[in-house]
């Protein structure tokens, strides 16, 4: 997923989220807030089209793309957890 992230531009909302926008914006801080919530929403289609139903349902209600990412993390077990399954898996 994060090849993905990384094609269409998006992977900094995957790890920085998007900023908060100030009461009073000007407008390149409007600006720049409405390019994050649009890379934000692609970055949350992404996550969906990729995932399957099971995996959905825990991800359906979460808002923003970072808070996607993260329960995906914690539910796959990280990185290292999967490595570790496949090599197992291989090793068999």
């Amino acid at each position: 997923m994060k090849a993905v992230f990384g094609l269409q531009e998006v992977l900094e909302v995957i790890n920085n989220g998007i900023e908060v926008l100030p009461t009073n914006p000007i407008n390149a801080q409007r600006n720049s807030h409405i390019d994050g919530k649009n890379k934000d929403g692609k970055t949350h289609f992404y996550i969906h089209k990729c995932v399957d139903n099971k995996v959905f349902e825990k991800i359906v209600d979460e808002n923003t793309s970072m808070e996607v990412w993260n329960t995906l993390v914690k539910y796959d077990g990280g990185d290292a957890k999967v490595k570790k399954v496949r090599l197992q898996t291989l090793r068999r």
